[in-house]
């Protein structure tokens, strides 16, 4: 299942799960995964 952003924004917070349209930065993941997926999401920006 894939959640929007919208969704992630009137929940209000980050869940921790690494949800791809996360608007929180992952801030709750834990590392190593968080700069994992904040450097794939930059990736895929740079590709647009």
């Amino acid at each position: 299942m894939v959640l929007t952003e919208k969704f992630h924004l009137d929940r209000g917070y980050c869940c921790g799960n690494g949800c791809k349209h996360c608007p929180f930065n992952y801030e709750k993941v834990p590392e190593p995964k968080r700069s994992a997926l904040l450097a794939g999401r930059k990736e895929r920006e740079g590709r647009q």
